[in-house]
């Protein structure tokens, strides 16, 4: 859409919202505005206010503004100049980055990158509103895992959030979870474009999960999550693993994790049994069992192989989020296939 010259795509859904409002007018009769004005003159001078000693009110010509032509107008050039100042810090944040990768000026909302593809091509012509709506909430949940491992560095913060994802993550995931969510977000992505696109969209659609994997591998190789910094600090100061016996078992258990450490090939490893699981999801559907072996894959990843059932169930009870979040986003695409 265009937005003061600017050319900004918030999803398909939004644009065709936009295009609606538009349209739009105002006409409020005065019955109508001494009403909300009666509303809002109650809400400001509620006990909320009144117990902190505040006082608030707002004039007769302020509240005609609000509900006129002009006031509706310009809080459409406030939001434009929100949308703007949105996209010049998206273009400063995407600066010295490779060029070529489209998901640094959306790296918190890396479905508009796919999205804004298809909408180019025509993909969603002749789908309804509630069709467009209910797609692109599902291209948002498959990316939200790591919109979120962005959304952990200062550098991204500023951007804003165009589809939010209601549900809970951990804001400072483990190298192990971060690798687990993406192989799951690529393994749903290429399932989406074998099943659910028409050929004509896959090649270019392909295209873009191989720079999305390689994005988010950049972005993972440069987070440290300071908690997991933290643990192996305060491991290499207690190396000796007689002193787990005198701890409590959650502190027990973060040293134990801060001194494991993996090679670059145990991790490659990882990727790849990883890949073979979501494989399996792919062909078999929302399979209980595979969901298991996923869990105890990962487990015995993070815990080097241990047997330790206290220690491996706090280690499941940290990732519990990322299990929840990739069965809910695997059982979105699945129902979105079935429609």
């Amino acid at each position: 859409m265009q937005i003061n010259g600017m050319n900004i795509f918030m999803g398909a859904y939004a644009e065709r919202i936009k295009n609606g409002l538009d349209q739009r007018t105002i006409s409020i009769s005065k019955e109508k505005t001494e009403e909300a004005a009666a509303y809002v003159e109650k809400a400001l001078h509620s006990s909320v206010f009144q117990n902190q000693g505040v006082k608030v009110s707002i004039s007769k010509e302020g509240m005609d503004f609000l509900c006129s032509e002009e006031g509706f107008q310009k809080m459409k050039q406030d939001g434009a100049d929100l949308f703007i100042k949105n996209e010049i810090q998206k273009k400063e944040n995407a600066k010295g980055k490779n060029p070529d990768d489209p998901f640094w000026e959306n790296t918190i909302n890396q479905w508009l990158v796919f999205s804004e593809m298809l909408y180019n091509n025509g993909f969603y012509t002749g789908m309804t509103d509630e069709e467009v709506d209910q797609f692109e909430d599902t291209l948002a949940h498959i990316t939200y895992g790591m919109d979120c491992l962005s959304r952990s560095q200062n550098q991204y913060t500023m951007q804003m959030e165009f589809r939010p994802v209601k549900e809970k993550y951990k804001f400072f995931q483990s190298e192990s979870e971060a690798i687990a969510g993406l192989e799951s977000s690529v393994a749903a992505l290429r399932y989406l474009s074998d099943r659910l696109l028409p050929e004509e969209h896959r090649e270019g659609f392909n295209q873009l999960i191989d720079k999305y994997y390689q994005h988010n591998n950049e972005v993972l190789s440069e987070y440290d999550n300071p908690m997991e910094a933290i643990g192996r600090t305060i491991a290499g100061m207690h190396s000796d693993k007689s002193f787990f016996s005198h701890r409590t078992s959650e502190y027990k258990y973060t040293l134990r994790l801060g001194m494991i450490e993996k090679s670059e090939q145990e991790k490659k490893a990882y990727r790849q049994g990883l890949q073979i699981l979501f494989e399996k999801m792919k062909e078999n559907g929302n399979d209980t069992s595979i969901w298991e072996q996923i869990k105890e894959y990962i487990l015995d990843y993070s815990t080097d192989n241990s047997n330790d059932g206290g220690f491996r169930n706090y280690v499941y009870n940290e990732a519990e989020y990322l299990f929840s979040h990739m069965k809910n986003c695997w059982s979105r695409l699945f129902a979105l296939g079935m429609d």
